[in-house]
């Protein structure tokens, strides 16, 4: 039986950015490019991005119309679909399973539960910061089984431990930046 294929983070951005307003393919792949918070954590070629494109369409989380263009006859435009919107909705919310996956899936959800505002970013924060607690917990345990002579398996628990609780002390912060911001939006 053949598994269903989820969405990949970069595939998921895209949605987000679509679920901003309706785009050209080629004006996609230049906010892509120029926009730094994106840009720093995503690189795509333009041939990839018209392929994934292509496969949302596929498979129904967005449409494409062909519209007038100023410098160009005509031009694709794409746009969200509602389940598309949904699919997105519900990744944005959802904590990253894996610490590996923070360093870009994560910061992407962030961008774009930050953009929706305080209450949607502190729940992914809240929710990968109540993940983490339970990494934590579980290599905790690992490692109080270890004995004095599995110095390199506690050598590596204890990295690891470090990590979590670093990812921890950086959610800390990154809740306390975007309630600044939002505090400073609102009073200025």
């Amino acid at each position: 039986m053949p598994r269903t294929q989820t969405p990949l983070s970069l595939e998921y951005i895209l949605l987000g950015f679509l679920n901003e307003s309706p785009i050209h393919g080629y004006d996609l792949y230049k906010k892509l490019r120029n926009f730094e918070g994106i840009s720093l954590i995503w690189n795509i070629k333009q041939s990839q991005l018209y392929a994934l494109l292509d496969k949302l369409e596929d498979v129904g989380l967005l449409t494409s119309k062909i519209v007038p263009g100023e410098i160009h006859l005509m031009r694709k435009e794409y746009q969200i679909t509602p389940i598309g919107r949904q699919t997105f909705l519900k990744w944005v919310i959802s904590p990253v399973p894996h610490g590996r996956d923070m360093r870009q899936e994560f910061l992407a959800k962030l961008y774009f539960a930050q953009i929706s505002g305080t209450e949607i970013s502190n729940k992914l924060i809240e929710e990968q910061t109540r993940l983490c607690g339970e990494w934590l917990s579980s290599l905790q345990a690992s490692f109080s089984k270890t004995t004095k002579e599995q110095y390199y398996e506690r050598i590596i628990y204890q990295y690891r431990i470090s990590q979590v609780k670093a990812m921890m002390e950086w959610l800390a912060y990154c809740q306390d930046e975007i309630q600044n911001q939002f505090s400073k939006n609102v009073g200025g």
